[in-house]
């Protein structure tokens, strides 16, 4: 019998756990709680549960932080943010910063394990074929290892740009909406063009996009975005 993922539940507030909690276990999965940011990557460390969701306001470590943190040390698991600091620049930081999606306080129990359970169909696809190689000038993207060089030198890309670049690869040379990249890169479409835009432009740079001589990622009025399909082949 296959074990109920695993959600946890990071937040210093205890009544907010409670029901969280009450809500995940009825609908089948395991929960295990935190209240810090420091205890949350160490229980990440140990048993990398399926699925975490992460306060903001927290003591020792805050959210974004943890968020950064877990990122950092390779957590490939869906992090969903759920906190009261709810204003559109909170919603955008989180996601740049490589949440998967983002749910305000306060928030219905329905509502919050249908995002569980979307994130973690997400999670679940046929992950990337082995050797999904992209080369954007000097800089080589490993899609199945999550990793990206520019020469000896680790260039930092987040959940999110992995995502993004994946799905782009998915439909190489052929354009992908804007609607199709919310739903399956941020699984929301609550002020979806100001999140995309911004970490579009932000990944751009990050791969060396010039705006002179370089269109990797091609912007189509109306349409959506496309991957040139240049950027695979064999190494330079």
């Amino acid at each position: 019998m296959t074990p109920a993922p695993e959600i946890l539940i990071v937040d210093d507030n205890d009544a907010i756990r409670a029901v969280f909690g009450r809500a995940l276990r009825t609908a089948g999965f395991t929960v295990t709680e935190c209240t810090d940011g420091v205890a949350a990557i160490e229980r990440w460390q140990s048993v990398a549960p399926a699925l975490i969701l992460l306060d903001v306001e927290m003591p020792r470590m805050n959210g974004w932080k943890t968020l950064a943190e877990l990122r950092r040390l390779g957590c490939m698991q869906p992090i969903l943010m759920v906190t009261n600091v709810n204003h559109v620049d909170a919603r955008v930081q989180g996601l740049e910063t490589g949440a998967d999606d983002y749910l305000g306080k306060p928030c219905d129990a329905q509502e919050l394990v249908a995002r569980v359970r979307a994130l973690l169909r997400r999670a679940s696809r046929r992950p990337v074929e082995i050797g999904a190689v992209l080369h954007f000038g000097d800089l080589e993207v490993d899609l199945s290892r999550k990793t990206a060089q520019r020469g000896s030198t680790a260039v930092p890309l987040t959940a999110t740009d992995y995502q993004l670049l994946s799905l782009l690869r998915e439909h190489l040379g052929e354009p992908v909406s804007r609607e199709l990249i919310v739903e399956r890169v941020w699984g929301m479409r609550a002020n979806a063009a100001h999140a995309l835009e911004t970490h579009l432009w932000r990944l751009r740079k990050k791969l060396g996009e010039t705006g002179d001589d370089t269109n990797w990622i091609r912007n189509l009025p109306g349409i959506g975005y496309v991957l040139d399909p240049s950027v695979v082949g064999p190494a330079k």
